[in-house]
């Protein structure tokens, strides 16, 4: 599809979002503490970047697009879905050993838990500092200096 064609439909579609939005009278949590409005200027202005630069020549339409920004995870996200993920495993390790009758399996199964409960520290620092990098990108309110047009 034609890059100015994609932004066009891009653009009409977050324009209906935030219509639909101011006029529900949606709350700024999620947002950052952004109107609807400039939310979604933000986020038109992202797309608009990346379609210029060609990284969703391969959607048909402007709302494939917005799709899948809105489901594109950031950095902290997939941090916090690696621990998650970890601790389901360290939990499942338990499991097993509490019914393994082989002791060589149950040290396997101990030493696998020691490294995964060495590295979630670590972890929880990248995703700290992850999110901490994604309100200062977003020019988040929660972040002094940030926007949110409360004195910035």
């Amino acid at each position: 599809m034609d890059r100015e064609q994609l932004i066009q439909q891009v653009k009409n579609e977050y324009a209906r979002l935030a219509q639909q939005e101011s006029r529900d009278h949606r709350t700024d949590q999620y947002n950052n503490g952004l109107s609807p409005e400039a939310y979604y200027e933000q986020a038109l202005e992202q797309a608009i970047r990346e379609i210029e630069a060609g990284k969703h020549d391969d959607c048909g339409s402007g709302l494939k697009v917005i799709e899948r920004i809105a489901n594109r995870k950031t950095k902290a996200r997939r941090i916090q879905d690696t621990i998650e993920s970890t601790l389901h495993n360290m939990e499942a390790a338990e499991e097993m050993m509490a019914f393994e009758q082989d002791p060589k399996k149950i040290q396997e199964l101990e030493e696998a838990n020691r490294r995964r409960a060495q590295v979630i520290p670590q972890m929880i620092r990248e995703m700290k500092e992850a999110k901490a990098k994604e309100e200062l990108a977003s020019n988040s309110p929660n972040v002094i200096g940030g926007g949110g047009g409360n004195g910035s």
